[in-house]
């Protein structure tokens, strides 16, 4: 499994694990997520994942929504707003 795979992996088990209180006072926002921790919240996916590529320029991250049902959106790439 490369390395990128992993960090989304544990990143999300984290997240899962962590949800409710992410929700309690971060609930629609999008969270950079690196090393198990939060990096970041913010608005909009697009935002997010620029912020988070100038501050990670090795692209080992994720996003998540932090919404009820978690999806795991990974490493965002997608035309950014």
């Amino acid at each position: 499994m490369d390395r990128l795979q992993v960090e989304i992996d544990r990143n999300y088990d984290w997240f899962q694990r962590n949800l409710k209180q992410l929700l309690a006072s971060h609930s629609g926002e999008f969270a950079v997520l690196r090393d198990q921790s939060v990096q970041g919240y913010f608005e909009s996916p697009g935002e997010a994942f620029r912020t988070a590529l100038a501050k990670f320029p090795d692209r080992i991250f994720s996003i998540q929504q932090v919404v009820d049902e978690p999806l795991d959106l990974g490493f965002l790439s997608l035309a950014v707003d």
